[in-house]
C-alpha cells in the first residue's frame, strides 16, 4: 500500500528532528561528548612543555591526537615513534639542542621526553617559518623541503595530499580541544553568551514541535 503524503511528512519530520537534535547536542554540549571523541591525557607533561616552549597547550594536544591518538607506543611504517611521532634522528638532534645529555633512542617512548622533544621541534618549526602555523605544521609533517615550497607559493595545492590533510586535521583538532576543554583547560567554551533563560536552547519546546509536525 502506498505511503500517504501525511505519513511521508511525518517520517521526514522525525528525521529532521533527529538531525536537529544531533546538531544541538554537538554544538552546545561538548562537555558531554567531547572527551569521548577528543581525549586528553598527559596534561602535566603537555602543560610543562607548553610553558617551556611558549606554545598553546591545545596545539600540542592536537598534534598528539592526530599523530598517535595519545598512544605512547605508537609507531609508523616510516619509523616515527611515540606520542608526537618523532623520527629517531630528529629526536636525537632536538635532544642535543635543548641540552638533554643522557638521551638514548629508547627514551623516545617516554611520554615526558617525547612531548618535550616534539614540542621543542614544533617551536623550532614555528620560529623558522616566521610564526606561520600552517607552514610550521607542513614542516612537522612533510619536512623542510615541503614546507619551503609551501612557504614560497603559499598555495595549498602545492602541498602533498597527506600534508594538506595533516594541517587541516591538526587545526580542526586544535579548535575542538579549545571548545571542549577551554584554551586554559578551564572548561568547555560555549558558542553563545546569552543567559540560560533567554538562550536559543531554552526556547525550544519539543512537545510543541511534535504537535506542529504531527498535529496533536
Amino acid at each position: 500500500m502506498a505511503v500517504s503524503k501525511r505519513k511521508k511528512f511525518q517520517i521526514v519530520s522525525v528525521i529532521v528532528l533527529f538531525l536537529l537534535g544531533g546538531f544541538i547536542f554537538y554544538k552546545y554540549f561538548p562537555e558531554i561528548w567531547g572527551d569521548a571523541v577528543y581525549p586528553l591525557a598527559y596534561q602535566d607533561q603537555i602543560l610543562t612543555s607548553a610553558n617551556e616552549f611558549h606554545l598553546q597547550r591545545n596545539l600540542i594536544a592536537a598534534v598528539i591526537y592526530v599523530e598517535s591518538h595519545f598512544n605512547p607506543t605508537a609507531g609508523s611504517g616510516a619509523g616515527a615513534r611515540g606520542l608526537m611521532q618523532l623520527m629517531p634522528p630528529t629526536a636525537r638532534g632536538v635532544a642535543k639542542q635543548i641540552g638533554i645529555t643522557d638521551y638514548t633512542d629508547d627514551k623516545i617512548y617516554d611520554p615526558t621526553i617525547n612531548i618535550r622533544l616534539g614540542s621543542a621541534y614544533l617551536r623550532s618549526a614555528i620560529d623558522s617559518r616566521n610564526g606561520n602555523i600552517d607552514v610550521a605544521l607542513a614542516n612537522y609533517n612533510g619536512g623542510p623541503g615541503v614546507a619551503g615550497n609551501f612557504e614560497i607559493a603559499m598555495d595549498r595545492s602545492t602541498l602533498p595530499r597527506e600534508t594538506d590533510r595533516y594541517i587541516r586535521s591538526v587545526k580542526g583538532a586544535w579548535e575542538a580541544y579549545d571548545k571542549i576543554y577551554g584554551t586554559d583547560w578551564q572548561g568547555p567554551t560555549k558558542p553563545f553568551e546569552a543567559p540560560k533563560e533567554t538562550s536559543f536552547i531554552s526556547q525550544i519546546n519539543i512537545k510543541n514541535l511534535l504537535n506542529v509536525f504531527f498535529n496533536k
